[in-house]
């Protein structure tokens, strides 16, 4: 139930802030769900994406993602709600992904810069349910949504670190092959001054230094816990958690 209550507050916030398309092309879809239409909204985005005019259109994906995210709101999609919020990441991921290739292929499309506001929060929410899993210890579920926010976000090394933390927390030994590609550019880009935690990912940053950490502790590894919490505290001092792992793991 808190999970669910906390997961309504976040989308809440979201719908508040976010409504349609800002400066799309598709004027029936921005009527539809300007006007709260979301299932018809959706049907027809889907529609369109079956057609060979629009399947690589990133408008429709977007559509279909922001109305898959209106569901979440519904207190009778309770039972549904992982599924949705997979498939609203999935759409969104889709849509970034042809809104590049557009541009690449210089077709006019919806500027993405005016829209990141939808992406950052749902990636948020994505974050949270990630984060739901790891304290409750469930590494693997937490690597995996960590790893289903990745796609929409591939560039934002915060999630890729909780994601290959959480995946060697649940003995993926894959996770350290990012480890050691990730972690080395993290400390150069935050150390050199290049970076500071986005806001967006903040607490993915959180997880992962928590994650990691307890990751070595667990290998007998304490004097490389002790490294990585040190660079998260100084990182992010006025992190709670973070800062309670720092004084347990170097007392």
């Amino acid at each position: 139930m808190k999970k669910i209550t906390i997961l309504l507050f976040c989308i809440t916030v979201l719908f508040q802030a976010n409504g349609q398309v800002i400066d799309g092309l598709h004027d029936k879809l921005f009527d539809q769900y300007l006007l709260g239409k979301y299932a018809d909204c959706h049907d027809k985005a889907q529609k369109m994406i079956a057609s060979d005019k629009y399947k690589y259109d990133p408008e429709p994906y977007l559509y279909v993602s922001m109305c898959l995210a209106k569901l979440l709101e519904e207190p009778e999609q309770a039972d549904e709600r992982d599924n949705i919020l997979k498939d609203a990441l999935k759409f969104a991921e889709k849509s970034k992904k042809y809104h590049v290739k557009a541009l690449k292929k210089e077709i006019t499309t919806f500027p993405m810069d005016e829209n990141l506001d939808y992406f950052d929060e749902l990636i948020m929410i994505g974050i949270d349910e990630a984060k739901y899993h790891f304290f409750e210890d469930k590494f693997s579920k937490s690597a995996s949504w960590f790893k289903k926010v990745g796609k929409v976000a591939p560039e934002d090394d915060n999630i890729q670190f909780a994601m290959a933390s959480n995946m060697l927390l649940s003995r993926n030994m894959e996770g350290q092959k990012i480890m050691n590609d990730l972690l080395p550019r993290m400390k150069e880009n935050y150390s050199n001054g290049d970076e500071v935690p986005s806001e967006v990912s903040r607490d993915a940053l959180e997880i992962g230094f928590l994650a990691y950490s307890k990751y070595l502790v667990d290998q007998g590894e304490s004097a490389k816990a002790k490294e990585i919490i040190t660079f998260g505290h100084e990182l992010m001092p006025d992190n709670r958690k973070v800062t309670m792992k720092f004084e347990q793991l170097t007392q």
